[in-house]
């Protein structure tokens, strides 16, 4: 795999690189619909069935494709299917957030190799944390039959202010002026990195929910509350890159004071943080609640995950938290539809979880606040993909942008 990211042999630059843009296509093309056929592939990447048999012979001789035999047909000749070699190449999906470092490792089929692995190490300006999460990725390695000379990318999901462009995370590393490149030399492999929520929209965009969808919302509830938009089936990034930051539109008057610096920013009142910290406030005024009970009266360990079991075990403070976690989500969605007009929107992360207590309130609010004409045309779903969508995501959108590199 490794030779496709190089010019090699005696053929001219232009008409090499050019051959090396096409394999990559293909393989790409593969990784992210499974296996297709010579007239799939010349479809997807305009250019003649001679051409692509050609190229598909050459990509069977480096073992990284395979011919699956004749595939279904509307008619005529059944067509040879090509899938790719399940142990051709691994990428590397991370997320690191606030609480926890998430690795996982996928074949060349999507599949999970080695993982989910978790490791306790949290999100902090310093770039020394990246050290410390190659040394778990090895040690991840060294523990699986995977040959490390197959791995041929990494992504990485982070929260933060990122300027894709710069390849600056602004939030975090603000004085780093390359992260790519930083990044390349401490894992020695090309490294990518995204912002979590866009990273699982790309996700959802090519594995959940958005596939063949063209404008398309996703809502990332997590620790923090982010914004993926596709507009005419394209991850929409803005002009630096920081589109989505939704969480931090100050609609809660006399809200508490955000992260950010501003007072009553959406996040404050549906992230998984702010869950924890009502359950803790209510708590503590006297509100009686088997999240109590759950924590053995230590009120500090109380997280999400608690107010959830909590709620699923019939507990109405913890139900009425998720009651008002939904109006506040839904009143956020209504200005979204109003000026999005999307036909889906897709809630995620460590909040959807709670889906069968915010659902109603969600609709009510968007109810309420939005136009009926316009919200009718939109659907509301949660996501499908769960606690995988970011490490599927950011190991699937690095190969996407390892394939379009020169």
């Amino acid at each position: 795999m490794e030779n496709l990211f190089k010019i090699t042999g005696n053929q001219s630059l232009a008409v090499e690189s050019k051959k090396i843009s096409y394999k990559k296509q293909i393989l790409r093309a593969i990784y992210f619909n499974g296996p297709l056929s010579n007239s799939d592939l010349s479809k997807i990447i305009n250019l003649s069935t001679p051409k692509i048999n050609s190229l598909l012979v050459e990509l069977i001789d480096e073992n990284l494709v395979e011919d699956l035999g004749r595939g279904d047909s509307s008619g005529g000749r059944r067509p040879n299917i090509y899938g790719l070699v399940k142990d051709g190449f691994y990428v590397v999906g991370i997320t690191i957030n606030i609480a926890r470092t998430i690795i996982s490792i996928f074949n060349s089929n999507n599949e999970v190799a080695s993982g989910p692995h978790f490791f306790p190490i949290k999100m902090q300006s310093d770039i020394t944390i990246f050290y410390r999460v190659n040394e778990m990725l090895e040690k991840v390695v060294a523990e699986s039959s995977i040959p490390v000379n197959r791995i041929i990318v990494a992504g990485i999901e982070l929260p933060g202010l990122i300027n894709l462009k710069q390849g600056i995370n602004k939030t975090y590393f603000p004085n780093t002026a390359n992260l790519f490149a930083e990044l390349r030399k401490i894992f020695g492999i090309p490294v990518y990195f995204n912002h979590d929520a866009k990273v699982r929209t790309f996700a959802e965009q090519h594995f959940g929910l958005a596939k063949n969808k063209k404008n398309v919302l996703m809502l990332q509830a997590d620790w923090g509350l982010g914004l993926g938009i596709i507009v005419n089936g394209k991850l929409y990034s803005g002009k630096s890159g920081y589109s989505g930051e939704f969480g931090h539109l100050p609609i809660v008057d006399n809200g508490v004071l955000c992260a950010c610096g501003k007072q009553g920013c959406l996040e404050t009142m549906v992230s998984a943080v702010a869950v924890s910290r009502m359950a803790k406030e209510g708590i503590q005024k006297g509100k009686l609640s088997l999240i109590s009970e759950l924590v053995q009266n230590n009120l500090e360990k109380i997280d999400i995950s608690v107010v959830i079991q909590a709620a699923n075990q019939g507990d109405q403070f913890a139900i009425s938290l998720f009651a008002d976690v939904g109006h506040w989500l839904g009143r956020g969605i209504s200005y979204l539809i109003q000026i999005f007009d999307p036909e889906l929107i897709i809630i995620g992360g460590r909040v959807a979880e709670a889906s069968q207590f915010i659902l109603a309130p969600v609709q009510q609010a968007i109810n309420t606040y939005c136009n009926r004409d316009i919200s009718n045309n939109t659907e509301i779903k949660f996501s499908e993909l769960g606690s995988k969508a970011g490490t599927v995501g950011v190991a699937a959108y690095a190969l996407e942008k390892l394939s379009m590199s020169k």
